[in-house]
């Protein structure tokens, strides 16, 4: 009995002290790093979630952020089409250039004759608009101005004084039935140091005619200007560019077209005839004028203006045809 009573003690001993290491090894589990008890294994497990959800959302982020910026590649390489966008545009500044904004024409063309356009009506920067003292070799740039369908009685004298004026020389291509009662005027061109040229006696197409009419129209005008000045017309300007080339009439004859057209007989806007006189125009052109209107008048003698301040050397027709 005794006996038992002692087993029984050993046994409930040895229970307390397995008891108590359980109990110690538990709490160790459970107490953390530095003692921060049950909070540290529910936070530590809560981050662990938190870094593997993190990395994934993270991830997937990154997806996304990469198929934004393919999305905004692409969009890069469409937004490429705004400068096709910039060069239609310049398509139609070209296209444009001889447009007025609205209400223009009209006002231009209500300008007094005489009266100078403003030099910043002319489009800045228009080809040849640039200032040109001297080409590459050092001489500077020539242009020959021509005018058709005079003489004029009243716009032919006009443009003559604003020529001698600035010390131009220019090209007159006369029309023979517009000579008889202007004789003086041709004389004046001639003192003046212009040269005269042939554009027939009817202004009329050369090939449109046979050989005899189209040498008749042109031998009869050069026979009534070398009775006033005493020279053949040497140089012809064929109405509307039309010219036979295996033509022969008796008389010398160099056909001299045009690189610069003003149009000028087609407005009455001084504005629109300078720009067209200017814009274009290179060392070596011909320019196509009429002194038969008071717009083209005045245009042609701003024309000059500018061209001699960009540096301009004007010459009759001949030189360059001679050349």
């Amino acid at each position: 009995m005794e006996r038992e009573k002692i087993d029984k003690r050993v046994v409930c001993s040895i229970a307390l002290v397995l008891i108590f290491y359980v109990g110690l090894g538990t709490a160790a589990v459970r107490s953390g790093p530095e003692g921060m008890g049950e909070e540290w294994a529910t936070e530590a497990s809560v981050e662990a979630l938190e870094t593997d959800d993190g990395e994934e959302i993270g991830s997937a982020e990154g997806a996304s952020g990469a198929a934004e910026q393919e999305t905004g590649n692409a969009e890069g390489v469409s937004g490429e089409e705004p400068a096709g966008q910039a060069e239609f545009g310049r398509a139609e500044g070209v296209s444009g250039e001889d447009e007025q904004e609205p209400g223009g024409t009209e006002a231009a063309g209500q300008m007094e004759p005489g009266a100078a356009a403003d030099v910043s009506d002319v489009e800045a920067d228009a080809p040849g608009s640039a200032v040109r003292e001297t080409d590459d070799d050092g001489v500077a740039p020539r242009v020959a101005l021509t005018f058709d369908d005079g003489p004029h009685p009243v716009y032919t004298p006009q443009l003559l004084d604003g020529l001698k004026e600035r010390g131009v020389k220019a090209t007159f291509f006369v029309i023979g039935s517009n000579i008889p009662g202007r004789e003086e005027i041709l004389k004046r061109m001639d003192e003046e140091g212009h040269l005269i040229g042939n554009h027939t006696y009817d202004h009329v197409r050369i090939d449109t005619l046979s050989v005899e009419a189209a040498c008749d129209q042109l031998v009869k005008t050069s026979d009534l200007v070398r009775a006033i000045i005493g020279k053949d017309t040497e140089y012809i300007r064929p109405p509307f560019g039309a010219w036979d080339k295996n033509m022969e009439c008796g008389i010398p004859m160099f056909p001299v077209l045009w690189s610069v057209d003003t149009l000028d007989w087609t407005t009455e806007n001084v504005r629109e005839i300078v720009n067209r006189g200017i814009k274009d125009t290179h060392d070596g052109d011909i320019i196509l004028m009429h002194d038969c209107y008071a717009s083209s008048v005045e245009a042609a003698l701003q024309i000059t203006d500018l061209l001699l301040e960009q540096g301009y050397q004007f010459v009759t027709a001949d030189q360059f045809i001679l050349e």
